[in-house]
């Protein structure tokens, strides 16, 4: 966990003063120690920011530990362009990313509440929240991640959406920033021939999805055994961050629970930019 600690509080610490965020005077813990802990409860505690909190309350890690309500209060008030920061920071921080032309884009269900709770809960009332599972063919309540990474699986962007959204809209509300000239390999949910069009044309981006049957534009043969099996690389990375996500997410608010899932894709990203 040493090691860990360590890298998460440089990364978040540089990113914030690349960011040009600075703690009050009175501070007693620095954001970058907050940031810390809570990637920590990420990798380590299944997301239980207390047991974190304790773990690291030492002359070692950290002397003086804020309260478990201001520790929570500190940490929500961070924002998610800092945490799509570290995310980045994360990804250059990988080895050959400056050679990396391939991306990869899909999404990953995060069920919030099981659909039998969805009369009695009081968060996910809209039918937005809503959405389907084509891996175990069920439905939930919850959000989508829609995420971005390369071909050696290293995240790069993400975005939460409520769970009706659809994999290519997700994809249009993401903000690309990939090199000029890369190619985005998808699944089939992603074919939409305008909005290919304008990625080319607006941002030099090749989106690539596995072609329908009955598509006008080729994509078959040998093309297609490439484009699936470079787009197997991002179903490997879910499978490792769905190995650190616990039963079910513990968040009494939606800010939370989308706070929590950001945690364990950045403590993934960790992972794979350092060991």
């Amino acid at each position: 966990m040493e090691a860990e600690a360590i890298i998460a509080y440089v990364v978040s610490d540089d990113t914030l003063k690349l960011l040009n965020i600075i703690d009050d005077k009175q501070s007693v813990v620095s954001t970058a120690e907050i940031m810390t802990m809570a990637i920590i409860s990420a990798l380590f505690y299944a997301g239980n920011i207390e047991k974190a909190r304790k773990a690291l309350h030492s002359p070692r890690y950290i002397s003086n530990m804020l309260s478990k309500s201001q520790l929570n209060r500190r940490l929500h008030k961070i924002s998610p362009n800092v945490w799509n920061a570290v995310l980045e920071r994360f990804f250059n921080e990988a080895k050959n990313h400056d050679m990396v032309s391939e991306f990869v884009a899909d999404s990953f269900p995060l069920p919030a509440c099981k659909l039998v709770r969805q009369r009695s809960t009081k968060l996910y009332t809209d039918k937005s929240y809503l959405g389907y599972c084509a891996v175990r063919q069920e439905f939930f309540l919850g959000f989508k991640l829609h995420m971005i990474c390369d071909v050696f699986g290293h995240p790069k962007q993400m975005l939460f959406l409520p769970a009706s959204t659809s994999d290519i809209a997700g994809l249009r509300a993401i903000d690309l920033q990939l090199p000029k000239n890369s190619a985005l390999y998808a699944d089939k949910a992603y074919n939409d021939y305008c909005y290919e069009d304008r990625l080319i044309q607006e941002k030099q981006i090749h989106l690539m999805p596995i072609r329908k049957k009955n598509s006008v534009r080729k994509g078959g043969g040998h093309l297609a055994k490439i484009r699936q099996r470079k787009r197997k690389i991002i179903e490997t990375a879910f499978s490792c961050i769905e190995k650190l996500l616990p039963r079910s997410i513990h968040a009494v608010t939606i800010a939370g629970f989308i706070l929590k899932s950001t945690l364990f894709v950045v403590a993934y990203a960790l992972t794979k930019a350092a060991f």
